[in-house]
């Protein structure tokens, strides 16, 4: 996984999929953002910021969902994550929070494991690939909040 194909599933995962081109109920006032190549919108912790690859603010800039797009699995990532779950909202049919996890194919139940063994609320995670043509290609593997995302 290069940063050239990280970069570009972000921008494609942000335009593609927060919202999806056919959502009919996504809030007019939601604005997606990615911090793929700057640092734009960031979560402000006790240690400094921290910048998730997409994130969707309200009209009064409140967040709401958080993307984040690993190129890798390891326990460091569990940072991160409890830092975009806990920013996110919760306003889901299962009230679970508004944190998407896409990691590269086969470490799909590596991230579910550390999720759960780390009590991290989210709503899905998804596998990424980009083809040597540069298509990017997501896989819905767990849907723990709205099931319409599950595409």
């Amino acid at each position: 996984m290069t940063p050239e194909n990280h970069d570009r599933a972000v921008r494609y995962i942000a335009a593609n999929r927060f919202p999806f081109p056919d959502q009919t109920d996504w809030p007019d006032d939601y604005v997606t953002i990615t911090n793929e190549t700057e640092e734009r919108r960031g979560i402000p912790t006790s240690n400094g910021t921290h910048y998730p690859d997409i994130i969707i603010v309200n009209g009064e800039d409140e967040i709401r969902e958080v993307g984040e797009v690993e190129t890798e699995v390891s326990a460091d990532h569990v940072y991160h994550w409890r830092i975009g779950s806990e920013a996110s909202d919760d306003n889901t049919t299962t009230g679970v929070r508004h944190l998407f996890v896409y990691v590269p194919v086969g470490q799909e139940e590596r991230a579910e494991q550390l999720l759960r063994e780390n009590e991290i609320s989210f709503s899905g995670v998804r596998t990424w690939s980009v083809d040597e043509d540069g298509n990017v290609s997501i896989t819905p593997i767990t849907t723990e909040g709205d099931m319409k995302d599950h595409r």
